[in-house]
């Protein structure tokens, strides 16, 4: 597994991963990290988690990874770590690990993964999930209801309606099932800098989506449905 470490890139081992757990309860990994400022907030704010942030493009990490490298009088947070993947490779040394896996305001080939969905990146999700973890996601829902815009790149309205009826077995079928799915309105809930620059005083609509990571065997179409908050708009 190859992580980010300033201008340098170093190969891990799946038992050096497991020597950096020590000491932590909970792993988040934040897939499509961008400059991975959200994971180095995270990591501030919760020094018994490791923190995986991915990308897969190093550059966009290297300062934030420098940073987080440093001695922690200097800044440094241990608990931080970065490391150069694509949401559709995920690392197999991460297999089984995360407790929570965040993506925040996705785009380009991971949002329309998410959407349409892909069985395939979430069966990634999955296998890098623990049981009965969480997964996290925030979705730029102004983008999907510029129609016109999102016909050009191929992506379907993403309603309550369609959530219910497409999504929500893609998922389970995946081993994900829904918690929550509601519009927010307003500022990006999370930090983060891709968040803020789409979201922050903008008027733009984000989509929450929560799911849990469960075994696809013990789980059945009946499901209890999840909750959905804001109404659609007109």
């Amino acid at each position: 597994m190859r992580t980010q470490i300033g201008k340098n890139q170093l190969d891990i081992a799946r038992d050096e991963l497991l020597a950096r757990l020590e000491g932590h309860s909970r792993v988040l990994v934040d897939v499509g990290t961008g400059d991975g400022r959200f994971v180095y907030r995270w990591a501030s704010a919760h020094p018994e988690t490791l923190c995986i942030g991915l990308d897969a493009v190093g550059e966009r990490m290297r300062e934030v990874s420098h940073r987080a490298s440093r001695k922690p009088a200097r800044g440094g947070r241990p608990n931080a770590l970065f490391v150069v993947a694509s949401a559709q490779a995920l690392p197999e040394e991460l297999t089984g690990l995360a407790d929570l896996i965040s993506i925040n305001y996705p785009w380009s080939s991971l949002f329309s993964a998410l959407v349409l969905p892909d069985p395939v990146v979430l069966a990634g999700l999955r296998r890098v999930a623990r049981p009965g973890a969480e997964l996290l996601l925030l979705l730029n829902q102004s983008v999907l209801d510029d129609r016109p815009y999102a016909e050009r790149l191929g992506l379907p309205p993403l309603s309550e309606e369609r959530i219910e009826s497409e999504l929500r077995p893609a998922y389970l079928a995946a081993g994900f099932t829904l918690l929550e799915h509601r519009l927010l309105e307003g500022d990006a809930p999370h930090q983060t800098s891709w968040g803020q620059h789409l979201t922050l005083g903008s008027g733009r609509r984000t989509r929450l989506v929560t799911a849990q990571a469960v075994n696809p065997a013990s789980m059945s179409a009946s499901e209890p449905r999840a909750s959905s908050g804001a109404a659609e708009g007109d």
